[in-house]
């Protein structure tokens, strides 16, 4: 028993020994995502996380609000990695005013009822310099994402490709795309993205670290175009924490 003990709080100073708190929070004139503004107005994205296991695992909060008050975001998740290879899990709440779900339950994990919804996410970045090519497979597995019936989950999933087109002197551009479908169909052509299966989001981002003085704050500004819906979004923004 005293072997056990002992190698259980062995492994426990392991994990933790490497453990890091950081927190970072993000200024922009909007939020989007896989091709939808989700927000608009001026924005604080907000992350917390407890990074540990040698920098393999990240348990967090993540959060976003606008100044009008009409956005407001808290989510959970946890991410593993390694090997070039990412996973995570993040369990969404939006609780903006003009929700038209439910959104005034935070605990509520009834399937039928909820207005949160859990998204899990695949991604891989190859490890050869000269094609650190992203791929990125991402499911919703819970929640808001349910047939017209409220019977079964559509499971809409969301692929996705970034290739760095250009990274040199400090500036990156990142070209990215998209396309949404999902895997129950239910007989409906509807998914969590977009009316019907196809490409929903491409993309331009332009990265810079801006220095000031002894400050870096990592800059950037990017182009979204929906195909689908035929909507483009603009968004700049900048890291203003970084801990």
């Amino acid at each position: 028993m005293k072997r056990i003990t002992t190698s259980l709080v062995a492994s426990a100073i392991c994990l933790t020994a490497s453990a890091q708190i950081h927190l970072t929070a993000d200024l922009q004139n909007n939020h989007l995502w896989r091709g939808m503004e989700v927000a608009d107005g001026c924005l604080i994205l907000t992350d917390l996380g407890y990074t540990f296991a040698n920098g393999h695992m990240t348990l967090g909060l993540w959060g976003g609000t606008n100044t009008q008050g009409s956005y407001k975001e808290f989510n959970h998740y946890v991410t593993v990695r390694g090997a070039g290879f990412e996973f995570s899990a993040m369990d969404t709440y939006n609780f903006s005013p003009g929700a038209t779900y439910n959104n005034r339950q935070y605990f509520n994990y009834n399937a039928h009822e909820t207005g949160r919804f859990l998204n899990c996410t695949l991604n891989y970045r190859f490890q050869q310099p000269r094609f650190p090519l992203l791929l990125s497979w991402s499911t919703i597995m819970f929640g808001r994402d349910r047939s017209a019936d409220n019977n079964t989950q559509k499971y809409s999933t969301f692929v996705y490709a970034e290739y760095p087109v250009y990274n040199k002197e400090g500036w990156r551009v990142d070209a990215g795309v998209g396309g949404a479908f999902a895997l129950n169909k239910a007989g409906e052509k509807q998914n969590f993205y977009g009316e019907t299966s196809g490409v929903v989001h491409t993309q331009l981002k332009v990265s810079h670290d801006l220095k000031i003085g002894s400050y870096t704050i990592p800059v950037h500004a990017m182009g979204m175009w929906n195909p689908q819906t035929e909507k483009a979004y603009f968004q700049i923004g900048a890291q203003i924490i970084h801990l």
